[in-house]
């Protein structure tokens, strides 16, 4: 039986989470915007591109309609080990994470550095908020996180997603 939720706790949880996917889209979006986009630069688009890959095969993992940018899972929210979900807890946040730091040698500048460790800590607060919630609400999350890195691969996963020791 779950323990009853103090309103007071969900609501400052949910207050910590919009402020958490503000700040996400703010970095994101300085560092996406700040980039030299003219001329095109050939090897900054491709050095994005497993990012790009990375975010789109995790969002068909867990289904169009279930994206969800706030950290604690809604009514909708299935537990999904498959696709790159089989390598990283947090394969979306990998995709942007890959994606910003493409464009950062292209436009050096120290602030534009500092802009992606800051938005690596957000979305490592992010990822912890949400994985509380998901321990609370499936029971095999406990062992998918054991045996799952976050954001970078652990172990060799097996063709069932079950992780090999």
């Amino acid at each position: 039986m779950t323990p009853a939720l103090d309103p007071f706790e969900v609501n400052k949880t949910d207050r910590v989470g919009w402020m958490l996917v503000t700040a996400q889209m703010v970095l994101a979006a300085a560092l996406v915007l700040s980039s030299r986009w003219s001329p095109p630069n050939t090897w900054m688009l491709v050095l994005m591109v497993p990012g790009i890959a990375v975010a789109i095969t995790a969002w068909l993992a867990i289904g169009l309609r279930r994206l969800r940018i706030h950290p604690t899972p809604g009514q909708q929210t299935v537990l999904t080990m498959t696709g790159p979900y089989r390598w990283v807890r947090h394969p979306m946040y990998v995709g942007l994470l890959l994606f910003t730091l493409a464009q950062l040698p292209f436009d050096w500048q120290p602030w534009r550095f500092v802009s992606w460790v800051c938005l690596l800590g957000v979305l490592w607060k992010k990822s912890s908020i949400e994985e509380d919630a998901l321990v609370q609400r499936f029971e095999s999350y406990h062992d998918y996180r054991s045996n799952t890195g976050r954001f970078l691969p652990r172990r060799s996963p097996s063709p069932d997603g079950a992780t090999k020791r």
